[in-house]
């Protein structure tokens, strides 16, 4: 009976030795500027000092960047402050966007072609290099949407072959 409470005793002793001072929810002692972004940079992070000034100062020297705490547990044991806290510093700048800068000027309305695309038509003799379909000219008979139908088409090597469908993207005008 005597070792328990002897036991039970000296652990009341010991809880009692730390005092918890309470929570923050931000604390700095540096200038905290609301306009800029601040991200995480360590969680959960303890820091032991004389001072509760000093405890913070500690904190936002570790890490580089550093600005405020957040989610501070402040406790003290005898004449030490001790603080858990989440560290967060200055996020890395992005670019910034020119506001004199106007690029609507380069953008086409719906529907204008631009200078360099053609409008076909049948009839038209057209050049074209395909892939597939290789190098040759032809006249074109018929056009469906972005296809091209091409009779009397004349190869690279200058020998007839049979009518092809291309894309108009592909398809130059002949000379």
């Amino acid at each position: 009976m005597k070792k328990i409470l002897f036991s039970l005793s000296l652990s009341f002793i010991f809880v009692s030795c730390t005092q918890d001072l309470g929570s923050l929810s931000s604390i700095t002692t540096q200038e905290y500027k609301m306009n800029q972004n601040y991200e995480l940079a360590l969680k959960q992070q303890t820091y032991t000092a004389n001072s509760l000034e000093a405890c913070v100062d500690l904190a936002l020297k570790s890490i580089p960047n550093s600005v405020y705490l957040k989610n501070a547990k402040v406790s003290s044991k005898g004449k030490k402050v001790t603080i858990v806290a989440d560290v967060w510093s200055l996020a890395k700048k992005q670019p910034e966007k020119n506001p004199g800068l106007n690029l609507d000027k380069y953008k086409k309305p719906n529907g204008q072609l631009s200078k360099d695309k053609f409008k076909f038509k049948e009839g038209m003799k057209v050049t074209w290099s395909h892939p597939k379909a290789g190098k040759g000219s032809g006249i074109i008979t018929k056009i469906s949407g972005n296809i091209a139908s091409i009779d009397k088409v004349v190869g690279q090597d200058g020998k007839p072959r049979k009518p092809v469908r291309l894309p108009t993207d592909v398809l130059k005008p002949a000379k």
